[in-house]
């Protein structure tokens, strides 16, 4: 697994819970209540997921033909 997955599945949990956190705070101080915005959690984990699914599967070393040694 390289260290692009696994910075994105090391900050899932931080950045979910920020997001609850905020909407729970949208819900106490704002106009909207915690019933209509509680699908901005499913659309942050869901880009989440697409971000570590986008990752590149490896990266490229000092001797592979990509990290410029032939």
């Amino acid at each position: 697994m390289n260290s692009v997955k696994m910075l994105v599945r090391a900050i899932r949990g931080p950045i979910l819970l920020i997001a609850l956190g905020s909407l729970f705070a949208v819900d106490y101080f704002g106009p909207y209540p915690f019933s209509r915005t509680w699908p901005i959690l499913l659309i942050v984990a869901g880009a989440l997921w697409l971000l570590e699914r986008i990752a590149p599967e490896s990266e490229p070393g000092p001797g592979s033909p990509a990290g410029g040694a032939a």
